[in-house]
């Protein structure tokens, strides 16, 4: 590589006549120029010195000889001649005028800034690119992955590691799995393709270009993180709590189920059970999660499939009240708020025990319950603006305060859904006795009741409005069924209850509004699932051991402390975005590698960060995170193409 290219200075006198004020007379007036290429090979000038008039007799020969004499000792400075100075072949006059030039030159920095110029000249040659030889390569997104890096660094996630003893690539792997898990929401093996070709996640975790996990270590990620989850749960829990200044005054506890890919043998978690989105063809694992009303997790659970609703509960209570201060005061009590499933007798009774407060859905219409002579209807809204009647009810069973909620919307919603399990029951009635008729379908007395039992099993709603008579083959085939019909015997005031639940809680300083706010606090662990199940992609599971299945799961709701971090900073300053929506807009912060060749003729290499869009620049500001990474790093200079 050329370390500069070769320039050959040359001094030289610059005249031109003028006036001497001394002699009266036009005369030359001389300065010393000196003529050199710099670092990038352009020709460049400088006056070294104003000599003036010269008032010594001399010869055009001497201006010429004195210019070659200072070019000389100006390539030779700082060396020394083995066979004496060249100089001394000039006359006297020659001689000293180059050695009181020179001094001149010296005295007033004319060398020293020459040097200076050549110096800056080959800095500047450095920056100076030929646009035809720019090249982009390795374009990567670093937006989305740089806010999940800010928000794991805020929460203390590597710091946690750090202390468990991980070492500094285990902990890289963590967080670089972490983060990509979190963004895009892939399996083991696409995230080491996503890290391989799209993401820049390897480089802002290790702080090095080209470093990429093992997939080894990458499967082995997740079951170790899971080995530590109560430990890490708790870290977060109190983390949050700080950064947020979160009280926890209320937890919300609800279950949702996760269906698998595959037959799952021998599984002991995997179970067929009620699944929440109808897939009663597939193998379920039960997730229980209790969050507070800022949506962060203060308990989870991962439980076999069939679990059934009521069952997870006590766990959680002991759980909770191990992590969770529980005030004496009654008016201080932490509100557990839960769904009808949960919120059994026995559920109920142990949440008081905890001393906790409670607030759910009653399991029971209330048919005894008497409205009080002084009691006010509250209209609320709903999200879609619907009005919702509020009043309170006595029921004195057992001296909980009951709130009754009247909603249209719901009742036309129950009056949709009768109608169409209406037609569903009926449909599965004709095909019934039309079997009676075909020479191969179902006669059997026994057989028939037990296929009509199972669709009164599956629309319970609207069979018990049914009456159904079996009618005999005959007195000599009892056992075989001829035909079979229904007839409809609905109350007169079935439509009375419609539309209409109870809320069921324990204080009684709860006014309407408060009781029903604090009720649809529930949809923040609906928007949780929401969250894991769409956006973070955890359904299907495909693994086939019940410890993988496990720390997928974790891993997830890792993932999600991370989005409902950035999400309630975003919501703290006006900002609703779901988490899709602000990946999109951060995948436009890009990271590129840029080729070129400079002035020098030396091909350098650049690995550069883009500017943020105003829209990512916004969502920067709004969590007070820096916006870029890195601006420009160089990576290395190849040899030059000179």
């Amino acid at each position: 590589m050329l370390e500069s290219v070769i320039f050959v200075p040359t001094m030289h006198f610059m005249s031109e006549l003028r006036h001497n004020p001394k002699t009266q007379k036009d005369e030359w007036y001389y300065r010393i120029k000196e003529s050199y290429r710099d670092q990038a090979g352009r020709p460049r000038n400088r006056v070294m010195l104003n000599v003036g008039f010269i008032a010594e007799p001399h010869r055009p020969e001497d201006i010429r000889d004195i210019g070659k004499c200072l070019t000389f000792k100006s390539k030779r400075q700082g060396r020394g001649d083995l066979f004496g100075s060249p100089l001394s072949r000039y006359n006297e006059f020659v001689q000293r005028k180059t050695e009181e030039f020179w001094s001149g030159m010296v005295n007033n920095g004319s060398i020293d800034a020459v040097k200076e110029d050549i110096r800056l000249s080959g800095e500047r040659a450095k920056r100076l690119v030929d646009v035809d030889t720019v090249k982009h390569t390795d374009a990567r997104e670093i937006g989305a992955e740089w806010i999940c890096l800010q928000t794991i660094r805020e929460l203390g996630i590597d710091k946690f590691l750090e202390k468990q003893g991980w070492s500094e690539v285990k902990i890289n792997t963590a967080l670089a799995h972490l983060i990509t898990r979190t963004v895009y929401s892939p399996s083991e093996l696409k995230s080491m393709r996503i890290m391989e070709e799209n993401s820049a996640v390897c480089e802002l975790v290790s702080g090095r270009q080209g470093w990429r996990p093992c997939s080894k270590s990458i499967y082995k990620v997740a079951p170790s993180l899971f080995e530590l989850k109560e430990q890490l749960e708790s870290h977060l829990c109190r983390k949050t709590d700080d950064l947020f200044n979160i009280t926890n005054r209320i937890a919300i506890f609800d279950l949702t189920n996760f269906y698998f890919e595959g037959r799952k043998d021998g599984s002991r978690k995997a179970q067929f059970g009620r699944s929440k989105e109808k897939r009663t063809d597939c193998k379920l694992l039960v997730l229980a999660l209790c969050i507070n009303r800022e949506g962060f997790i203060r308990y989870s659970s991962i439980l076999a499939g069939n679990t059934a609703d009521p069952n997870s509960l006590p766990d959680m209570v002991d759980t909770l009240r191990a992590k969770t201060r529980v005030p004496n005061d009654s008016k201080d009590k932490a509100l557990v708020c839960l769904d009808a499933g949960i919120a059994t007798e026995d559920n109920l009774q142990k949440i008081k025990e905890k001393g906790y407060n409670y607030l759910c859905v009653s399991r029971r219409r209330l048919a005894d319950c008497e409205i009080a002579p002084d009691a006010k209807t509250v209209t609320v809204r709903d999200s879609k603006k619907q009005p919702i009647r509020l009043k309170q009810v006595k029921h004195e069973e057992n001296g909980d305060y009951y709130l009754e909620i009247h909603s249209p919307a719901k009742r036309l919603k129950e009056e949709s859904m009768n109608r169409n399990f209406k037609a569903r029951f009926e449909e599965e009635l004709e095909r019934i006795k039309k079997s009676l008729g075909t020479k191969h379908g179902t006669k059997s007395y026994a057989k028939v009741i037990e296929r009509v039992g199972r669709a009164r099993q599956k629309y319970p709603s609207i069979a018990k409005y049914y009456v159904i008579d079996y009618i005999p083959d005959n007195k000599e085939r009892p056992k075989s069924m001829a035909d079979l019909e229904w007839r409809i015997a609905v109350p007169e005031n079935v439509d009375k209850d419609s539309g209409i639940y109870f809320l069921r809680t324990n204080v009684a300083t709860f006014d309407e509004k408060t009781t029903w706010d604090y009720y649809n606090l529930t949809r923040e662990i609906e928007c949780t699932n929401r969250q894991l199940k769409t956006d973070l992609n955890l359904r299907p599971i495909h693994h086939q051991k019940d410890e993988r299945s496990d720390a997928h799961l974790f891993l997830g709701l890792l993932a999600y402390w991370v989005v409902n971090t950035i999400r309630y900073r975003l919501k703290q300053s006006g900002m609703t975005h779901y988490w899709t929506e602000i990946v999109r807009v951060m995948s436009t912060q890009k990271a590129v590698t840029t080729e070129a060749t400079n002035a020098l003729g030396e091909k350098v290499r650049l690995r550069q960060c883009s500017e943020p869009t105003k829209a990512a620049t916004d969502i920067y500001e709004r969590l007070r995170y820096k916006k870029m990474p890195f601006r420009k790093i160089k990576i290395d200079k190849i040899c030059s193409t000179q």
